[in-house]
C-alpha cells in the first residue's frame, strides 16, 4: 500500500486498507484494516520493512552567495534600512572597543 501511494500518513494508509477490504473486497488487507494507526508506524520501523522500502536521494548542490554586498531592493515599501554589520568603523583613528 505504501509503495502504491508513495508512503502516505498512517491514518491515510488505514483508511485505504479499510476501503480496499470493504469496497473492493481485497482480503489481503483484512488484518491491516483492523490494526491501529500507531501499530502501522511500528510496522514501518521494522527491519524487514526498512530493508525493502529503503530510499536514498543524492545531495543536490547549489551555489549560495555568502557575504554578498548589494544595495537593498525595497520594491516601493517604506522602512527599508541598510545596516553594515561587518565593519563598525574607527573612533579617532583607533579601533572602536565596545563592551
Amino acid at each position: 500500500m505504501d509503495e502504491r501511494h508513495d508512503t502516505p500518513s498512517g491514518p491515510a494508509v488505514k483508511k485505504l486498507c479499510e476501503r480496499a477490504l470493504l469496497v473492493f473486497g481485497q482480503t489481503e488487507y483484512e488484518r491491516l484494516a483492523q490494526i491501529s494507526v500507531s501499530h502501522l508506524y511500528n510496522l514501518r520501523k521494522s527491519v524487514p520493512y526498512t530493508r525493502k522500502r529503503r530510499h536514498f536521494e543524492k545531495t543536490r548542490s547549489r551555489q549560495t552567495p555568502i557575504g554578498e554586498r548589494r544595495k537593498p531592493a525595497p520594491n516601493g515599501r517604506p522602512g527599508t534600512i541598510r545596516i553594515d554589520t561587518v565593519h563598525q568603523g574607527d573612533l579617532d583613528g583607533k579601533k572602536a572597543f565596545i563592551m
